[in-house]
């Protein structure tokens, strides 16, 4: 039985289990949003390798060598809370006809910053599923939530222009404003001088200089000072133009995450952290409270305990002031399988008001001119799209955890990108909803489907196995290589070796967690050479997105168990550039066929089970390694390898050439992790 509608919402029998248990999968008529699974071509989004990479579980964030500035977490000035009282009283109706009344009274709170649950989160964010990768499901911060933070779903575009005379006249004047106290001594328009110069100014601008200070301290592009970008929207708002802030701050928290766990991720590549040269920082600029609310929303360990809300307070009320210490909050998170509530606006809280999305019973809404405001912007919840802010383009994903709208949950298939320009992402998320909405049952719990329940178990270990190698595995091999150092002689001849390999490291950013997934596709090899021949022409998007390859954060660690794949295409090119003359590749050689030795003895679960082995080839590799700088044709020769040569004891690199080779041992492991995505989607909907 099956029954598809056109709301994004698909309906048909499934087997599916509780996401807390392991039990037996029942039958049932399930709830999922699209896109879903339609036959075994759909290609499933895999969690990306680099989505669990993280510091070694001794190292609490408050240790990190991080430098965090919050921009965008400000609060509220002295006065503001008065300046806001006062405008609430003259221009409530015209708040709530744009949607913005509620997120301005939000400004008026003191939401304290927990830095270690922020960073704690941060460190399992995966910038290619816009989601948290928890060990017991995935979660993210969704239009949802920019809803209950008082933010317009619905709208026009944060870049629409402004067209008419009218409006053009006040932009004028904010403009005008700003250059004044930029003449100013201080030179900037600081918001204290903003503030003092407008507020009780009796101004015909006052309104639109309250809403402007509004959105570049607290909203948009958070800064010192007053941001000239948002005088469009302003002038907007001011005049009854609703503006979709929903979405653009949403895709400034995206991105910020994203930047931040790039960050975290370059922790782990630094030599010494006492080291003050060697501390990274980053400025966040969105509104990152709303990321800490998330999760005290959603994680009963790590809340403090809620405020009670007064009539006609916001629901940010719950929060004013309030903290909470938690000494280790990797350990909360980890075991918060059965305590982590999907759907926490559903639960009644006192002088709360549900939107009307959230009913007592489900129901099938038809669309029409009539339908609510707030039942619409529902809809777009549930849509996957692309997100568009003042400075970047975001893509959506609410498909990846329907539960947290009580949906169920399949398998996530993967869905392209279409953000060629912000005009063409926002056509994208604007289109317009002409059918039939599904609401479920305000307290309806989904389930996930069985073959997404095994699914995740894989990944997950799969995941986790590569992390915790990689981990071990560099430390070892750092450790090795330092040993040998300092035990080296004024001897070239035996520091050589050592040289040459660390070298060879860091110059192609070899990862070990590449070869976990191509390692297991040698089980799934049995495919006819026809089916992988129309895998290899796949499209280059159908790739996992997780940090790109090239990025200078991209993990550099553990290159033992990827030298069998890398290393022969790097000696394969070698020798077509020589021609058959320059012999001196016994170095490469030697890599390859150590590494085959290992890798065809480890597959499927059973590499993941094996830590040692990776350290003891290492070790065996930097002993064995061909002295190249004894070889009496290596010194008579400057080339070695089309770029890496040895002369009077030192290494030269010719850099040009080094790229290029760099760039095609990535190309070459972007193909084959892409066959590897697809041949498992092909295994798991054939199982």
């Amino acid at each position: 039985m099956e029954k598809v509608l056109q709301v994004g919402v698909q309906v048909r029998e499934a087997l599916t289990v509780p996401p807390t248990s392991d039990g037996i999968p029942t039958k049932k008529l399930a709830h999922f949003l699209k896109p879903t699974m339609k036959s075994s071509t759909d290609v499933v989004f895999e969690l990306p390798s680099h989505c669990l990479d993280h510091l070694p579980p001794a190292s609490e964030p408050k240790n990190w060598p991080l430098k965090v500035a919050y921009h965008g977490w400000r609060f509220p000035q002295m006065n503001w809370r008065r300046w806001v009282e006062k405008m609430v009283s003259l221009y409530e109706c015209a708040w709530e006809k744009v949607g913005i009344r509620e997120a301005i009274l939000n400004s008026v709170y003191q939401i304290k910053r927990n830095d270690n649950l922020i960073l704690g989160l941060a460190e399992r964010w995966c910038p290619a599923t816009k989601s948290f990768i928890f060990s017991w499901g995935e979660a993210t911060i969704t239009l949802e939530d920019m809803m209950i933070a008082g933010y317009s779903v619905l709208g026009s575009p944060v870049f629409c222009p402004v067209e008419e005379d009218e409006l053009k006249q006040l932009e004028k004047k904010l403009s005008e404003a700003d250059m004044e106290l930029k003449r100013s001594k201080s030179g900037k328009a600081h918001h204290c001088l903003w503030m003092k110069k407008f507020m009780d100014s009796g101004s015909e601008i006052e309104h639109e200089a309250f809403l402007a200070l509004w959105l570049s301290r607290f909203v948009l592009s958070p800064s010192d000072v007053i941001v000239k970008s948002v005088f469009p929207i302003v002038v907007h708002l001011a005049r009854g133009t609703r503006i979709a802030l929903a979405p653009a701050v949403l895709a400034s928290i995206y991105n910020d995450l994203s930047s931040l766990k790039e960050k975290i991720v370059a922790l782990t590549k630094l030599d010494n952290w006492g080291d003050e040269v060697n501390e990274l920082a980053i400025a966040i600029r969105s509104p990152f409270q709303l990321v800490q609310i998330w999760a005290w929303e959603r994680f009963s360990h790590l809340r403090p305990d809620p405020n009670l809300i007064k009539t006609g307070e916001p629901r940010f009320a719950r929060w004013h002031s309030q903290n909470i210490i938690v000494e280790n909050v990797r350990k909360v998170i980890n075991s918060s399988k059965d305590d982590f509530d999907w759907r926490p606006y559903v639960k009644p809280v006192k002088n709360w008001k549900f939107p009307k999305f959230y009913g007592e019973k489900e129901m099938w809404i038809s669309v029409n001119p009539n339908l609510s405001e707030e039942l619409l912007s529902f809809a777009h919840c549930l849509r996957v799209s692309e997100l568009v802010g003042l400075k970047c383009i975001e893509q959506y994903l609410p498909h990846r955890v329907a539960m947290q709208f009580g949906m169920d949950q399949d398998l996530p298939v993967h869905v392209a990108r279409i953000n060629e320009t912000a005009y063409v992402a926002w056509s994208y998320y604007s289109q317009p909803i002409c059918y039939a909405l599904y609401i479920p049952c305000r307290l309806n719990e989904g389930d996930v489907t069985s073959r997404y329940s095994e699914w995740w178990k894989q990944s997950i270990s799969g995941l986790q196995g590569a992390s915790e190698r990689s981990f071990i595995g560099t430390k070892k091999i750092m450790e090795t290589a330092k040993g040998k150092k300092e035990a080296g002689t004024s001897s070239s001849i035996k520091t050589k070796p050592v040289t040459n390999a660390k070298n060879f490291i860091k110059r192609f950013k070899i990862t070990q967690r590449r070869f976990d997934g191509l390692n297991k596709m040698d089980g799934a090899s049995a495919h006819s050479s026809s089916s992988l021949k129309s895998l290899w022409k796949g499209n280059d998007s159908l790739v996992p997105p997780g940090f790109p390859p090239k990025s200078d954060v991209a993990a550099t660690r553990d290159i033992v168990e990827e030298y069998d794949m890398t290393v022969a295409d790097f000696s394969k090119h070698s020798k077509k550039h020589d021609n058959g003359k320059n012999k001196q590749v016994p170095a490469v050689e030697h890599l390859s066929s150590k590494s085959k030795k290992f890798s065809s003895s480890t597959t499927g679960d059973e590499a993941l089970k094996r830590i040692d082995p990776q350290t003891e080839l290492a070790e065996e590799i930097l002993q064995d390694e061909p002295d190249i700088a004894t070889d009496s044709k290596a010194r008579d020769q400057d080339h070695i390898h089309d770029g890496l040569w040895i002369q009077d004891g030192e290494e030269h690199h010719s850099e040009n050439t080094m790229k290029i080779l760099e760039l095609q041992f990535e190309e070459r492991v972007s193909k084959l992790e892409r066959i590897f995505a697809l041949l498992k989607a092909e295994r798991l909907s054939h199982g």
